[in-house]
């Protein structure tokens, strides 16, 4: 509503535009909807009432800085408060350097699972019957927000009808501005397509220029009602196979491979020799003397072994624990190993299970 400040002027001055017929009946069709939805809202009362409120706070905000570019930078308000759950202003450079080591871990669903059907709750919120122009509206309001900022150069996508009545396919593209987190955000798009029921079916990515291309093709479950939630949480699984693969994998970092590996207790570390073995013993020593307390000592080397999966610790209060079969087989490594815990305890054997003292 306008402020008391300006109503005397209102009430006696006259203000005449020339505007569109289209813009005119534009205008009344809105206050005249706006005003049935809120009937105590004086600012829907009338047009001149619309007019005198939009024209007044359009000054203040030009006054406080706001310019015409502004415009194009409003976001949809149910997309922003959406999202304002869920974000918050972090420095750049550190977290393009945590996020690196990330690239190819896959979606913790429990974690994530939630927010992403939210972007469906959206979506079908926008229509009763979802079509085609629909998810390119929700598309613009996502863009709104993302499309270009800090992290983002640009995303578009290009839908492509099937003039038989198919699934429509479509073409995503998306341009970054760091090397790591527009990774991220490439599988973060690509789970959210699988949730909303579109598969992707192929993906282009460029380093250089941080560019990526998803071919897209609709399935039934964009425009299925019910949740069918095991459905899209498999195709949202699908879709960001297609970002973190190990045919991918094995043309970037070793470390991402050896972060797999080391996920699977089948799947042991061993050392060429004893001098490389040595070292990586001596480091991880200086660092449990110097940062550790020193009666924790033996707990943190036999966990060391532990992740090399070397051995299995049975009970932490006894430092009790059994050699992996394979170490046990391999006289050498397990010489590596018995030679160094004999330097810092002393080891009994009851029944294949050793305990440190």
């Amino acid at each position: 509503m306008s402020s008391k400040k300006f109503l005397s002027n209102k009430k006696t001055a006259q203000q005449t535009i020339s505007i569109s017929p289209a813009l005119k009946d534009w205008l009344k069709r809105y206050v005249s909807v706006k005003h049935r939805e809120n009937l105590d809202d004086e600012r829907y009362k009338s047009i001149s009432a619309f007019y005198n409120y939009i024209l007044e706070n359009i000054l203040i905000l030009f006054k406080k800085g706001m310019t015409f570019d502004d415009f194009k930078r409003v976001e949809d308000k149910q997309i922003k408060d959406f999202f304002d759950k869920f974000t918050f202003k972090a420095t750049i450079p550190l977290y393009e350097m945590v996020i690196e080591t990330n690239r190819y871990t896959p979606f913790s669903f429990d974690f994530n699972t939630r927010f992403l059907l939210l972007y469906l709750r959206i979506l079908r919120s926008q229509s009763e019957s979802l079509t085609y122009e629909d998810l390119l509206i929700f598309f613009e309001k996502i863009r709104s927000r993302f499309g270009t900022n800090n992290v983002s150069k640009d995303m578009k996508i290009e839908l492509i009808l099937d003039k038989d009545g198919g699934y429509a396919k479509g073409i995503f593209e998306f341009i970054g501005r760091y090397k790591n987190l527009h990774f991220e955000n490439i599988k973060f798009v690509a789970a959210i397509f699988g949730v909303l029921g579109v598969k992707v079916t192929d993906f282009i990515y460029s380093s250089n220029n941080y560019y990526c291309r998803l071919d897209l093709l609709a399935t039934d479950l964009l425009f299925r009602k019910e949740l069918a939630k095991n459905e899209r949480l498999k195709l949202l699984e699908e879709n960001v196979d297609f970002v973190i693969n190990f045919n991918r994998m094995l043309d970037d970092n070793d470390m991402y491979l050896w972060m797999r590996l080391a996920e699977d207790n089948g799947v042991i570390i061993t050392f060429k020799n004893q001098n490389i073995f040595n070292k990586w013993v001596k480091s991880v020593e200086d660092h449990l003397q110097k940062f550790g307390k020193k009666s924790d000592f033996l707990l943190k080397i036999l966990q060391f072994f532990n992740k090399l999966h070397w051995i299995r610790i049975e009970y932490i209060k006894d430092l009790s624990f059994q050699i992996e079969q394979y170490i046990e087989n391999n006289k050498k490594h397990k010489q590596y190993l018995l030679d160094y815990l004999s330097k810092h305890s002393e080891i009994s054997e009851v029944d294949g299970v050793y305990y440190l003292k």
